[in-house]
Protein backbone atom coordinates (compact mmCIF):
# COMPACT_ATOMS: atom_id res chain seq x y z
CA UNK A 1 0.00 0.00 0.00
CA UNK A 2 3.06 2.34 -0.63
CA UNK A 3 1.42 4.23 -3.51
CA UNK A 4 -1.66 4.65 -1.23
CA UNK A 5 -2.99 6.84 1.75
CA UNK A 6 -5.07 5.30 4.67
CA UNK A 7 -8.04 7.61 5.26
CA UNK A 8 -9.56 5.11 7.88
CA UNK A 9 -11.41 1.98 8.69
CA UNK A 10 -15.20 0.88 9.14
CA UNK A 11 -16.05 -2.59 9.90
CA UNK A 12 -12.82 -4.20 10.05
CA UNK A 13 -11.95 -3.22 6.73
CA UNK A 14 -9.33 -0.69 6.12
CA UNK A 15 -9.93 2.17 2.67
CA UNK A 16 -7.18 3.79 1.33
CA UNK A 17 -6.98 6.60 -1.65
CA UNK A 18 -4.37 6.01 -4.38
CA UNK A 19 -2.05 9.04 -5.06
CA UNK A 20 -3.71 9.83 -8.36
CA UNK A 21 -6.53 10.66 -6.74
CA UNK A 22 -4.48 13.83 -6.50
CA UNK A 23 -4.29 14.20 -10.09
CA UNK A 24 -8.59 14.45 -10.48
CA UNK A 25 -8.92 17.23 -7.47
CA UNK A 26 -6.12 19.25 -9.73
CA UNK A 27 -7.90 18.37 -12.93
CA UNK A 28 -11.12 19.60 -11.49
CA UNK A 29 -9.56 22.33 -10.16
CA UNK A 30 -7.41 23.36 -13.50
CA UNK A 31 -10.82 23.00 -15.09
CA UNK A 32 -12.54 25.05 -13.42
CA UNK A 33 -9.99 28.49 -13.26
CA UNK A 34 -9.55 28.11 -16.72
CA UNK A 35 -13.38 27.92 -17.39
CA UNK A 36 -13.12 31.53 -15.09
CA UNK A 37 -15.19 29.82 -12.42
CA UNK A 38 -15.98 31.28 -9.25
CA UNK A 39 -13.72 29.83 -6.16
CA UNK A 40 -17.56 28.97 -4.53
CA UNK A 41 -18.15 27.46 -8.05
CA UNK A 42 -15.11 25.15 -8.14
CA UNK A 43 -15.68 24.35 -4.41
CA UNK A 44 -19.32 23.38 -5.15
CA UNK A 45 -17.54 20.76 -7.87
CA UNK A 46 -15.09 19.59 -5.41
CA UNK A 47 -17.52 18.90 -3.15
CA UNK A 48 -19.89 16.81 -5.62
CA UNK A 49 -16.44 14.59 -6.45
CA UNK A 50 -16.01 13.75 -3.07
CA UNK A 51 -19.14 12.81 -2.38
CA UNK A 52 -19.86 10.77 -5.28
CA UNK A 53 -16.70 8.93 -3.86
CA UNK A 54 -17.90 8.51 -0.67
CA UNK A 55 -20.92 6.85 -2.63
CA UNK A 56 -18.26 4.31 -4.37
CA UNK A 57 -17.17 3.77 -0.77
CA UNK A 58 -20.36 2.68 0.10
CA UNK A 59 -20.74 0.74 -2.72
CA UNK A 60 -17.47 -1.09 -2.38
CA UNK A 61 -18.63 -1.81 0.73
CA UNK A 62 -21.88 -3.23 -0.34
CA UNK A 63 -19.63 -5.89 -2.26
CA UNK A 64 -17.29 -6.55 1.11
CA UNK A 65 -20.32 -6.69 3.98
CA UNK A 66 -22.37 -9.13 1.82
CA UNK A 67 -18.96 -11.25 0.80
CA UNK A 68 -18.41 -11.38 4.79
CA UNK A 69 -22.25 -13.20 5.24
CA UNK A 70 -20.66 -16.03 3.04
CA UNK A 71 -17.27 -15.85 5.04
CA UNK A 72 -15.20 -14.24 2.65
CA UNK A 73 -12.58 -11.62 4.17
CA UNK A 74 -12.01 -8.23 1.95
CA UNK A 75 -8.11 -6.81 2.63
CA UNK A 76 -9.16 -3.32 1.70
CA UNK A 77 -10.74 -0.90 -0.46
CA UNK A 78 -8.61 1.45 -2.47
CA UNK A 79 -10.21 4.43 -4.20
CA UNK A 80 -8.57 5.25 -7.31
CA UNK A 81 -10.05 8.14 -10.01
CA UNK A 82 -11.70 5.29 -11.82
CA UNK A 83 -13.46 4.24 -9.28
CA UNK A 84 -12.91 1.81 -6.02
CA UNK A 85 -11.55 -1.92 -6.08
CA UNK A 86 -12.37 -3.93 -3.18
CA UNK A 87 -9.75 -6.63 -2.63
CA UNK A 88 -10.92 -9.90 -1.26
CA UNK A 89 -8.92 -12.16 0.34
CA UNK A 90 -10.65 -14.87 -1.76
CA UNK A 91 -13.84 -14.80 -3.73
CA UNK A 92 -16.49 -17.17 -3.33
CA UNK A 93 -16.59 -19.96 -6.48
CA UNK A 94 -20.30 -21.02 -5.36
CA UNK A 95 -21.95 -19.33 -8.48
CA UNK A 96 -25.23 -18.12 -6.23
CA UNK A 97 -22.83 -16.78 -3.81
CA UNK A 98 -20.61 -14.62 -6.26
CA UNK A 99 -24.04 -13.52 -7.90
CA UNK A 100 -24.98 -11.80 -4.96
CA UNK A 101 -21.34 -10.31 -4.10
CA UNK A 102 -21.64 -9.41 -7.15
CA UNK A 103 -24.58 -7.28 -7.78
CA UNK A 104 -24.66 -6.08 -3.88
CA UNK A 105 -22.31 -3.33 -5.23
CA UNK A 106 -24.78 -1.75 -7.61
CA UNK A 107 -27.92 -1.88 -5.70
CA UNK A 108 -26.01 -0.24 -2.95
CA UNK A 109 -25.73 2.57 -5.80
CA UNK A 110 -29.95 2.52 -6.88
CA UNK A 111 -30.81 2.35 -2.88
CA UNK A 112 -28.99 5.43 -2.49
CA UNK A 113 -30.75 7.25 -5.47
CA UNK A 114 -33.99 5.67 -4.07
CA UNK A 115 -33.80 7.91 -0.86
CA UNK A 116 -32.73 10.69 -2.41
CA UNK A 117 -35.90 10.63 -4.86
CA UNK A 118 -37.82 10.64 -1.62
CA UNK A 119 -35.75 13.49 0.31
CA UNK A 120 -36.03 15.37 -3.27
CA UNK A 121 -39.20 14.47 -3.98
CA UNK A 122 -41.42 15.13 -7.26
CA UNK A 123 -38.79 18.70 -7.70
CA UNK A 124 -36.64 15.74 -9.07
CA UNK A 125 -38.52 15.65 -12.30
CA UNK A 126 -37.94 19.37 -13.52
CA UNK A 127 -34.29 20.17 -12.27
CA UNK A 128 -33.45 17.27 -14.36
CA UNK A 129 -35.22 18.62 -17.40
CA UNK A 130 -33.95 22.19 -16.80
CA UNK A 131 -30.39 22.40 -18.57
CA UNK A 132 -27.06 22.29 -15.79
CA UNK A 133 -23.37 23.42 -16.66
CA UNK A 134 -22.65 24.31 -13.07
CA UNK A 135 -23.42 22.14 -9.40
CA UNK A 136 -24.43 24.16 -6.78
CA UNK A 137 -26.92 24.06 -3.27
CA UNK A 138 -29.71 23.98 -5.56
CA UNK A 139 -29.38 20.68 -7.78
CA UNK A 140 -26.37 19.14 -5.83
CA UNK A 141 -28.69 16.01 -4.83
CA UNK A 142 -30.55 15.71 -7.94
CA UNK A 143 -26.95 15.05 -9.65
CA UNK A 144 -26.37 13.17 -7.12
CA UNK A 145 -29.12 10.82 -7.50
CA UNK A 146 -28.43 10.80 -11.86
CA UNK A 147 -24.75 9.56 -10.60
CA UNK A 148 -25.85 6.76 -8.27
CA UNK A 149 -28.14 5.50 -11.28
CA UNK A 150 -25.62 6.11 -13.57
CA UNK A 151 -22.86 3.91 -11.63
CA UNK A 152 -25.35 1.48 -11.17
CA UNK A 153 -26.16 0.90 -14.49
CA UNK A 154 -22.73 1.20 -15.89
CA UNK A 155 -21.43 -0.79 -13.71
CA UNK A 156 -23.72 -3.95 -14.12
CA UNK A 157 -22.61 -3.63 -17.38
CA UNK A 158 -21.09 -7.39 -18.64
CA UNK A 159 -17.31 -6.47 -19.38
CA UNK A 160 -15.71 -8.64 -16.74
CA UNK A 161 -14.36 -8.00 -13.88
CA UNK A 162 -16.75 -4.72 -13.23
CA UNK A 163 -19.86 -6.17 -11.44
CA UNK A 164 -21.86 -6.95 -14.55
CA UNK A 165 -18.90 -9.07 -15.79
CA UNK A 166 -18.90 -10.96 -12.96
CA UNK A 167 -22.65 -11.77 -12.41
CA UNK A 168 -22.26 -12.97 -16.06
CA UNK A 169 -19.75 -15.26 -14.71
CA UNK A 170 -21.65 -16.82 -12.35
CA UNK A 171 -25.22 -17.41 -14.20
CA UNK A 172 -22.60 -19.18 -16.82
CA UNK A 173 -20.53 -21.24 -13.82
CA UNK A 174 -24.13 -22.47 -12.96
CA UNK A 175 -24.17 -24.49 -16.36
CA UNK A 176 -20.28 -24.42 -17.16
CA UNK A 177 -17.07 -25.22 -15.66
CA UNK A 178 -15.94 -22.33 -13.89
CA UNK A 179 -12.76 -21.83 -16.08
CA UNK A 180 -14.80 -21.90 -19.33
CA UNK A 181 -17.33 -19.61 -17.45
CA UNK A 182 -14.44 -17.03 -16.95
CA UNK A 183 -12.64 -17.58 -20.15
CA UNK A 184 -16.43 -16.68 -21.59
CA UNK A 185 -16.71 -13.28 -19.34
CA UNK A 186 -13.14 -12.30 -20.38
CA UNK A 187 -13.71 -12.39 -23.57
CA UNK A 188 -16.56 -10.45 -23.60
CA UNK A 189 -15.40 -8.05 -21.53
CA UNK A 190 -12.04 -7.36 -23.56
CA UNK A 191 -15.30 -6.41 -26.40
CA UNK A 192 -16.39 -4.10 -23.84
CA UNK A 193 -13.25 -2.72 -23.51
CA UNK A 194 -12.17 -2.12 -26.43
CA UNK A 195 -15.07 -0.06 -27.08
CA UNK A 196 -14.55 1.95 -23.86
CA UNK A 197 -10.93 2.74 -25.58
CA UNK A 198 -12.49 3.62 -28.77
CA UNK A 199 -14.86 5.96 -27.51
CA UNK A 200 -12.69 7.22 -24.75
CA UNK A 201 -10.65 8.91 -27.61
CA UNK A 202 -13.49 11.04 -29.02
CA UNK A 203 -15.53 11.85 -25.81
CA UNK A 204 -14.11 11.06 -22.30
CA UNK A 205 -10.33 10.29 -21.84
CA UNK A 206 -11.36 8.50 -18.63
CA UNK A 207 -13.02 5.73 -20.70
CA UNK A 208 -9.60 4.72 -22.08
CA UNK A 209 -8.28 4.44 -18.41
CA UNK A 210 -11.37 2.17 -17.72
CA UNK A 211 -10.91 0.11 -20.82
CA UNK A 212 -7.28 -0.46 -20.35
CA UNK A 213 -8.09 -1.55 -16.50
CA UNK A 214 -10.77 -3.86 -17.71
CA UNK A 215 -8.03 -5.31 -20.07
CA UNK A 216 -5.56 -5.79 -17.81
CA UNK A 217 -7.62 -6.88 -14.67
CA UNK A 218 -9.61 -9.36 -17.16
CA UNK A 219 -6.46 -11.12 -18.28
CA UNK A 220 -4.91 -11.57 -14.98
CA UNK A 221 -8.22 -12.83 -13.31
CA UNK A 222 -8.80 -15.49 -16.00
CA UNK A 223 -5.26 -16.20 -15.71
CA UNK A 224 -5.60 -16.73 -12.06
CA UNK A 225 -8.86 -19.05 -12.38
CA UNK A 226 -6.74 -21.21 -14.94
CA UNK A 227 -3.88 -21.52 -12.42
CA UNK A 228 -6.09 -21.82 -9.41
CA UNK A 229 -8.21 -25.10 -11.21
CA UNK A 230 -4.93 -27.05 -12.28
CA UNK A 231 -4.13 -26.87 -8.49
CA UNK A 232 -7.11 -27.76 -6.64
CA UNK A 233 -6.98 -31.26 -5.56
CA UNK A 234 -3.41 -31.22 -4.58
CA UNK A 235 -1.48 -30.23 -1.43
CA UNK A 236 1.93 -29.39 -0.40
CA UNK A 237 3.37 -32.99 -0.03
CA UNK A 238 2.95 -33.93 -3.69
CA UNK A 239 6.14 -31.25 -4.54
CA UNK A 240 8.35 -30.47 -1.66
CA UNK A 241 11.63 -30.93 -1.63
CA UNK A 242 12.93 -33.54 0.04
CA UNK A 243 16.56 -32.74 -1.02
CA UNK A 244 17.83 -29.08 -0.51
CA UNK A 245 20.81 -27.21 0.09
CA UNK A 246 21.81 -25.63 3.62
CA UNK A 247 23.99 -22.96 4.92
CA UNK A 248 24.90 -22.66 8.43
CA UNK A 249 23.46 -19.12 10.50
CA UNK A 250 27.00 -19.02 11.72
CA UNK A 251 28.51 -18.99 8.06
CA UNK A 252 30.65 -15.65 7.18
CA UNK A 253 29.46 -14.29 3.83
CA UNK A 254 33.26 -15.47 2.39
CA UNK A 255 32.21 -18.72 3.21
CA UNK A 256 28.85 -18.65 1.82
CA UNK A 257 30.29 -17.37 -1.31
CA UNK A 258 32.15 -20.30 -1.64
CA UNK A 259 29.64 -22.25 -0.87
CA UNK A 260 27.42 -20.90 -3.41
CA UNK A 261 30.04 -21.80 -6.27
CA UNK A 262 30.11 -25.32 -5.08
CA UNK A 263 26.41 -25.20 -5.07
CA UNK A 264 23.87 -25.46 -8.35
CA UNK A 265 21.13 -24.37 -6.01
CA UNK A 266 20.05 -20.55 -5.90
CA UNK A 267 17.48 -21.09 -3.20
CA UNK A 268 19.32 -22.19 0.58
CA UNK A 269 17.74 -22.73 4.06
CA UNK A 270 19.85 -21.25 6.85
CA UNK A 271 19.99 -23.62 9.91
CA UNK A 272 21.38 -23.48 13.03
CA UNK A 273 24.19 -26.50 13.22
CA UNK A 274 22.95 -28.36 10.83
CA UNK A 275 19.33 -29.31 11.95
CA UNK A 276 16.85 -26.43 12.59
CA UNK A 277 15.79 -24.50 10.10
CA UNK A 278 15.78 -20.46 11.26
CA UNK A 279 15.45 -18.82 7.89
CA UNK A 280 16.15 -18.59 4.28
CA UNK A 281 18.47 -17.01 1.58
CA UNK A 282 19.15 -16.68 -2.17
CA UNK A 283 22.11 -16.98 -4.15
CA UNK A 284 21.45 -13.07 -5.84
CA UNK A 285 21.08 -11.71 -1.70
CA UNK A 286 24.72 -13.47 -0.90
CA UNK A 287 26.11 -11.63 -4.24
CA UNK A 288 24.27 -8.47 -3.83
CA UNK A 289 25.55 -8.14 -0.09
CA UNK A 290 29.24 -9.17 -1.16
CA UNK A 291 29.50 -5.64 -2.17
CA UNK A 292 28.17 -3.67 0.33
CA UNK A 293 29.39 -5.88 3.68
CA UNK A 294 32.16 -7.20 5.19
CA UNK A 295 33.26 -10.85 3.83
CA UNK A 296 34.96 -11.80 7.01
CA UNK A 297 32.63 -10.53 10.10
CA UNK A 298 29.37 -10.75 8.34
CA UNK A 299 27.58 -14.03 8.84
CA UNK A 300 24.19 -15.55 7.31
CA UNK A 301 22.12 -14.88 10.36
CA UNK A 302 22.10 -11.36 9.83
CA UNK A 303 21.29 -11.72 6.07
CA UNK A 304 18.78 -14.42 6.19
CA UNK A 305 14.88 -13.96 5.97
CA UNK A 306 13.67 -15.25 9.04
CA UNK A 307 11.27 -18.21 8.96
CA UNK A 308 7.58 -16.30 8.88
CA UNK A 309 5.48 -19.63 7.59
CA UNK A 310 5.56 -23.11 7.86
CA UNK A 311 3.14 -25.65 6.00
CA UNK A 312 1.77 -28.71 6.74
CA UNK A 313 2.04 -31.88 3.58
CA UNK A 314 -1.29 -31.39 3.59
CA UNK A 315 -1.66 -27.79 2.83
CA UNK A 316 -3.64 -27.37 -0.60
CA UNK A 317 -1.41 -25.75 -3.16
CA UNK A 318 -4.64 -23.78 -4.17
CA UNK A 319 -4.56 -21.60 -0.88
CA UNK A 320 -0.24 -22.04 -1.14
CA UNK A 321 0.08 -20.17 -4.20
CA UNK A 322 -1.94 -17.09 -3.13
CA UNK A 323 0.31 -17.23 -0.02
CA UNK A 324 1.97 -13.62 -0.01
CA UNK A 325 4.81 -15.39 1.72
CA UNK A 326 5.04 -18.05 -0.75
CA UNK A 327 4.87 -14.86 -3.44
CA UNK A 328 8.53 -13.70 -2.30
CA UNK A 329 9.83 -17.41 -3.44
CA UNK A 330 11.55 -17.89 -0.09
CA UNK A 331 12.16 -21.48 0.98
CA UNK A 332 9.10 -22.50 3.69
CA UNK A 333 9.74 -25.65 5.26
CA UNK A 334 7.13 -28.08 5.07
CA UNK A 335 6.02 -30.45 8.37
CA UNK A 336 4.39 -34.08 8.71
CA UNK A 337 3.64 -34.70 12.13
CA UNK A 338 5.82 -31.89 13.54
CA UNK A 339 9.05 -33.01 11.95
CA UNK A 340 9.88 -31.04 9.21
CA UNK A 341 10.47 -33.15 5.60
CA UNK A 342 11.47 -30.23 3.34
CA UNK A 343 10.91 -27.46 1.94
CA UNK A 344 8.96 -25.80 -0.94
CA UNK A 345 9.08 -21.96 -2.67
CA UNK A 346 6.95 -20.40 -5.39
CA UNK A 347 9.35 -21.54 -8.06
CA UNK A 348 8.25 -25.34 -6.95
CA UNK A 349 4.99 -24.37 -7.59
CA UNK A 350 5.38 -22.91 -11.02
CA UNK A 351 7.15 -25.97 -12.32
CA UNK A 352 4.10 -28.42 -10.56
CA UNK A 353 2.32 -26.24 -12.98
CA UNK A 354 4.00 -26.03 -15.92
CA UNK A 355 4.07 -29.88 -16.01
CA UNK A 356 0.42 -29.90 -15.06
CA UNK A 357 0.14 -27.94 -18.60
CA UNK A 358 2.06 -29.78 -20.66
CA UNK A 359 0.15 -33.50 -19.24
CA UNK A 360 -2.73 -33.98 -21.61
CA UNK A 361 -5.93 -33.73 -20.19
CA UNK A 362 -6.88 -37.37 -20.53
CA UNK A 363 -3.93 -38.17 -18.55
CA UNK A 364 -4.86 -35.70 -15.67
CA UNK A 365 -7.96 -37.30 -15.61
CA UNK A 366 -6.79 -40.78 -15.51
CA UNK A 367 -4.88 -39.53 -12.41
CA UNK A 368 -7.53 -37.81 -10.52
CA UNK A 369 -9.18 -41.53 -10.30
Amino acid sequence: MKSSMYIGRFTQIKVFIHWSFLLLIGYIVYAGVSAGQTTEAISWHLLFILTIFLCVVLHEFGHALTARRFGFKTKDIILLPIGGVARFEELPENPKQEFLVAIAGPMVNFLIAFLLYLLIGPAVHSMLDSSITLIDASNFLTQLLVINLLLGLFNLIPAFPMDGGRIFRAVLSMFLPRVKATKMAAGLGFIFATGFVFIGFFYNPFLILIGVFIMLSASSESSLVSTQALLKGHTAGEIVMYHFASLDSDMTLAEASKAVLDEQATNFTVTSNGTEILGALNRDQIIKSLTSKDHQLTKLAELMNPITLTVHVQTPLKELYSNPVIRTNVLVPVTDEGEVVGVINLENIMEFLAIKKATPMWRRLLARK
